[in-house]
């Protein structure tokens, strides 16, 4: 069985924001697990750091959850009182509201015309 958990990340490099809140499993976090940043601001950055310097990277658990929509709740919790989309000294650049990243404004890709190729949307009828 799973024991879901929020956590808090401390980068203490100079390239990105000092914090990262985020929900995954203990088993997880306990391996080395410090998140997924999929902004386009910052996922570059995080994703080279992570690569070149992982000791710029403490992540401790803030809670532990039976369940993961407990863990979430949690984590949009903790999103909305610091304010992380608008807080500069937060990564995270949208709400927790649910596993896809929220809908409306809360959602990352909200505002992103896509146009697709002929052949891209035959392979999206076909499935």
């Amino acid at each position: 069985m799973n024991i879901y958990c929020v956590y808090l990340t401390v980068y203490s490099g100079n390239k990105l924001p000092p914090f990262y809140i985020g929900y995954s499993t203990i088993k997880k976090v306990k391996n080395g697990y410090n998140g997924s940043v999929s902004s386009k601001r910052y996922k570059l950055i995080w994703n080279l750091e992570r690569q070149e310097n992982p000791h710029l990277f403490r992540t401790r658990i803030i809670n532990a959850f039976e369940t993961d929509t407990e863990a979430l709740n949690y984590e949009e919790k903790l999103h909305r009182h610091f304010n992380v989309p608008n807080n500069p000294m937060y990564i995270n650049m949208a709400y927790a509201t649910g596993r896809f990243g929220g809908s409306g404004k809360n959602n990352s890709q909200y505002g992103i015309k896509r146009t697709f190729s002929e052949e891209h949307r035959n392979k999206l009828k076909k499935t």
